[in-house]
Parts: C-alpha cells; sequence; structure tokens
C-alpha cells in the first residue's frame, strides 16, 4: 500500500470516529435547546413529573424559575441585566436540567429525597450564579467583577429573595448551603448540613454544575467569554485566551478528582436517568466533557494560535471584538 493511501485511510478513520463521537454528544444537545426557554420549561415539567413534585410545589418551583429569568433579562427590581456571557441565564439552565436529570437518577437508585429537597436541589441552581448580577446602585462597571465573592453574594440575594416571598428560614438554610458546593474552594466535609439530605443535595448540585458547563456542546467556545470575565474579575493567572484553553486541560483532570473524591462520585449514576427515561445506555455528560477535552487537546496539538477558527459552533466568537 502506497503511504499516501494509508495516510488517508488515517485520517478517514479519524473523521468517522470524529462523527460518531460528535453524533453521541449531540444527543445531550437534541434533548433539549436550553437556549429556549419554551423547551426549558416542557423538561423541567416532564422532570419534577418524574421526581413527582406536588403541583403546588411545582408551581411555586416554576414562579422562582420565571423570577430568576427576569432577574437575568433585567426585568427584576432593583437590578440590572445579566452582563457575563458565560455565566448567563443559559448556563443556569444546563445546571438545573443536568441537577435535576441526576436527582432523577439517584432517586431511580431507591435513595429517597423528599418533595421539599427537590425543591430545595432546584432553587439551588437557579440562584448559585445571581451573584454575578449588579444592583442598579452599584459602582462596578461589570457583573464579571464579582467573579471572587460571587457565591456569597448569590447566597445574600437567596435571604432577600426568600424572605420577601415567605420562604421557612429551614429552607433558606438549605438552599444557601446547598450553594456552597459550587465554589471550588468550599471544603464540604467541613460545612455543618442543616441534616443528611441537604448535605446529599449539595453533592448533586456541585456536580450538576461541573456537567452542565463541562458537556456543553459550546463550552469551548464559551470559554473565550470565561477569559473575560476573569480579567474583569482580576483573577490572576490568566493572560490569555490560550492560556485559558491550555488551564482548562487541568482544570478537567481537577474536576474528575473533585467528581470522584469530594463529590462521592454521585455523577456515575447520571448513566440510570438516560437509560431508565430516554433507552440510551450512555452518560451523555461524561460523553459530552470528554469529547470536549479531546478537541481541545486537539486544537491547542496542532493549531496553537489559531485557536478561534476551530470554535465556530453558534457563531459565538463571532461576537468577540
Amino acid at each position: 500500500m502506497r503511504k499516501i493511501d494509508s495516510v488517508f485511510i488515517v485520517h478517514k478513520i479519524h473523521f468517522m470516529n470524529d462523527k460518531k463521537e460528535r453524533k453521541t454528544m449531540d444527543q445531550l444537545s437534541m434533548l433539549v435547546d436550553t437556549s429556549n426557554l419554551n423547551e426549558v420549561e416542557k423538561i423541567v415539567s416532564e422532570l419534577l413529573q418524574f421526581l413527582q413534585m406536588k403541583h403546588e410545589l411545582a408551581d411555586r418551583f416554576k414562579t422562582l424559575l420565571y423570577d430568576i429569568r427576569d432577574l437575568y433579562e433585567g426585568r427584576f427590581p432593583g437590578y440590572r441585566a445579566c452582563d457575563t456571557e458565560y455565566h448567563d441565564f443559559r448556563h443556569i439552565m444546563d445546571v438545573l436540567i443536568a441537577s435535576l436529570r441526576l436527582t432523577d437518577a439517584v432517586k431511580l437508585s431507591d435513595e429517597f429525597i423528599s418533595d421539599n429537597g427537590v425543591f430545595v436541589l432546584g432553587a439551588a441552581a437557579l440562584f448559585h450564579d445571581t451573584g454575578y448580577i449588579p444592583e442598579i446602585t452599584d459602582s462596578v462597571e461589570c457583573g464579571a467583577e464579582y467573579t471572587a465573592c460571587h457565591v456569597e453574594r448569590s447566597i445574600e440575594f437567596v435571604k432577600k429573595y426568600m424572605k420577601s416571598k415567605g420562604y421557612p428560614k429551614l429552607m433558606t438554610a438549605q438552599i444557601s448551603q446547598v450553594i456552597l458546593s459550587t465554589e471550588l474552594k468550599v471544603d464540604l466535609q467541613r460545612v455543618d448540613f442543616v441534616n443528611e439530605e441537604t448535605r446529599r443535595l449539595a453533592l448533586i448540585l456541585g456536580a450538576g454544575d461541573l456537567l452542565g458547563q463541562m458537556a456543553d456542546r459550546i463550552y469551548l467556545e464559551k470559554l473565550l467569554f470565561l477569559y473575560r470575565e476573569f480579567k474583569a474579575g482580576k483573577i490572576p493567572g490568566f493572560d490569555s485566551e490560550e492560556q485559558m484553553l491550555r488551564k482548562t486541560v487541568d482544570f478537567y483532570k481537577t474536576m474528575e478528582r473533585r467528581l470522584e473524591k469530594d463529590l462521592e462520585g454521585i455523577d456515575r449514576l447520571m448513566i440510570i436517568h438516560f437509560r431508565e427515561r430516554h433507552n440510551i445506555n450512555s452518560n451523555l455528560y461524561h460523553t459530552g466533557m470528554l469529547h470536549n477535552i479531546n478537541y481541545l487537546n486537539y486544537i491547542l496539538e496542532n493549531h496553537s494560535g489559531a485557536h478561534r477558527d476551530y470554535l465556530r459552533r453558534d457563531g459565538l466568537v463571532s461576537k468577540l471584538i
């Protein structure tokens, strides 16, 4: 066989495998377009039915969802619209759906989670990044300036919102504790959780936050916007877009360890949801994450300095100046 033929065959096999990976990965986004609120409402309603949440509590949760949407879109009294393009409303929906799916998987594995627990988990997912959104009277130029303290600000927003709506203090405390799982600097073993269920919910949200963003089909494109947030937030160690991409490779390895150790491998249960609810014998989040990191490694190894040419999904990169 001529050398040129063997090279062609190798490239053809790689292309076919890549198409297969992309098709499997895209199954996740095909289940729901998280940028489409109508689709989000439909799948959230479906997930709440799977989780057997009582109608009254489900209605209250949907009201909360609409309030958070209004907050992100600039219609919530006293607050500006969200201006962080990585930590945007779509990210919130990605995390919410991943977390509810994982909750469903946990319940399907015969672990009891109460109705209130499901509400707490969903509310924590909706609230967890509200700290990026400035109040109208804030002097900051953009919400990304709150990057280093956004979790504390999110919890403050939870307390104000829950009090204004008449929710019990216990539920407010639970939601606040669950949100702590999205702060990588927090050692969950040192948190004095209200009860064991709240601790388990924190593990679910911690995993849902990682899975929802890192398996997103436009995760790599959005990393360029995360770089801009880090720059505005004065987060050290990120001096260029490519440095952000290179550090993401190490971040992926760190997050694998976090999922396995700190979050007790709870993400592995996700396959139960896809198997039982969609007849898909695969953890689509793990598949999506792996595809993203493999493609990122390909870009960095073969097209250093030209990453934007290889990140074209949804035309996002064209928005960058």
